[in-house]
């Protein structure tokens, strides 16, 4: 469990910030551990000791135990806690990358900057993997910064797509990306350079569902993507995936007419799939939008298992976990529980989340901020955002607010 000390030290002191008492005896063990017990969580206050380095620990936690630890401040899992607590930049007296085995930050935005991209490559080369790498989305957001300030430069794509750190980092990260650049890049820099299927449906999926939403998907990508479909196994896919797979049988029948004789079934599914895998913000929000898109606003509002999956999805993740699937679960949550709205205190997403489709993201924000306001305030953000959602193409929210 290589790079988990550092998060076996924070969530400690989180956890006796939440508590509102230090842990610094064998009687606070015993203590916290009863606290544990009344939320059914097991730890043992021995365990706790170990945690706290009251006693010498013979070994490293279980993950088990981890993830107790993570429940405990409601959080599903220690994966969860992790993935949360790393998606944030650092402060900028934590230099991490400079002591891990030659790759630097701060040599790599030097490197992008002058466009010296036979030192990214090294870098990238150099590029350390390890579990829950907590430098992994700031470096990512770093060079997507990059690509889009050069224009999508062909030597850089290329650069990217040659190396696994290049691929994972920028390719695979960036994958709501509303471009057509991006889906070039995709197709003609990442596809030539993967081989296992579910790298390949990644790609095939993405290009499909920018094509779904503009109304035309064109025969022979089609064919390609179905016959994707018909080699992978749909329960192993990445959770990712498995929102594209019933995001893009959506956007087909949207596309071919079908979709209102076939809503309520794939809404069985989604919440049926929704309840086994541990992060399925993605598999609800991409969802949500595209069943919006094709105007099943009365199907989704009134499916009572889907909906109850999305309030628990919500509320146990919205306090810890901000994510953009999150943000688009949030609007759409906030919509049908109008009268609830008050006593919810909605959060405001950073815009490096969402920095591949700002579009989307203003309109989210404006959106929301419409159900919380009124008067005049409110008549003047609805003119705005009824244009603003029609020139940038973003029906699904016209089609919640206004139809």
């Amino acid at each position: 469990m290589k790079g988990t000390e550092k998060f076996i030290h924070k969530i400690c002191k989180q956890i006796e910030t939440a508590v509102n008492r230090p842990i610094k005896g064998f009687p606070d063990a015993i203590w916290l551990s009863d606290l544990f017990k009344q939320k059914k969580i097991p730890v043992s206050a021995s365990t706790i000791a170990r945690l706290y380095e009251l006693v010498v620990a013979p070994s490293k936690p279980y993950l088990s135990t981890l993830d107790n630890l993570a429940k405990f401040l409601e959080y599903d899992n220690w994966e969860n806690y992790v993935e949360d607590q790393s998606t944030h930049h650092f402060s900028s007296n934590h230099f991490l990358t400079e002591e891990a085995k030659g790759f630097s930050q701060s040599v790599l935005e030097m490197a992008l900057h002058l466009k010296r991209y036979d030192t990214v490559e090294m870098l990238l080369e150099k590029y350390v993997y390890f579990e829950n790498n907590p430098v992994h989305f700031s470096t990512a957001n770093l060079l997507g910064k990059y690509v889009k300030k050069h224009n999508y430069d062909e030597a850089l794509l290329l650069v990217l797509a040659n190396s696994k750190a290049g691929r994972s980092l920028f390719y695979e990260c960036f994958v709501d990306e509303e471009n057509d650049a991006f889906a070039k890049a995709l197709y003609h820099y990442y596809l030539p350079k993967v081989t296992v299927a579910h790298d390949i449906f990644f790609v095939y999926s993405y290009l499909l569902a920018q094509k779904g939403y503009s109304g035309k998907i064109e025969k022979s990508l089609l064919e390609k993507y179905n016959d994707l479909v018909n080699v992978i196994e749909v329960k192993q896919l990445h959770y990712h995936l498995l929102s594209r797979y019933f995001e893009c049988k959506i956007l087909i029948d949207g596309v071919e007419n079908q979709l209102q004789s076939n809503v309520y079934t794939y809404l069985d599914s989604i919440s049926n799939y929704a309840h086994t895998i541990p992060k399925n913000e993605w598999l609800l929000a991409r969802n949500i939008r595209a069943l919006l898109h094709f105007g099943c606003k009365t199907a989704l509002l009134n499916h009572v298992a889907f909906n109850e999956i999305v309030n628990t999805t919500l509320m146990k993740k919205s306090q810890n976990k901000k994510s953009a699937a999150l943000y688009i679960i949030q609007l759409y949550w906030l919509y049908r529980n109008k009268k609830d709205t008050i006593a919810y205190q909605p959060f405001h997403l950073s815009i490096d989340y969402l920095q591949g489709n700002s579009k989307e993201r203003i309109a989210i924000e404006s959106a929301t901020a419409s159900l919380y306001s009124k008067g005049k305030t409110k008549k003047q953000i609805e003119e705005n955002l009824k244009q603003f959602c029609e020139e940038a193409q973003i029906k699904w929210i016209i089609n919640l607010l206004y139809c």
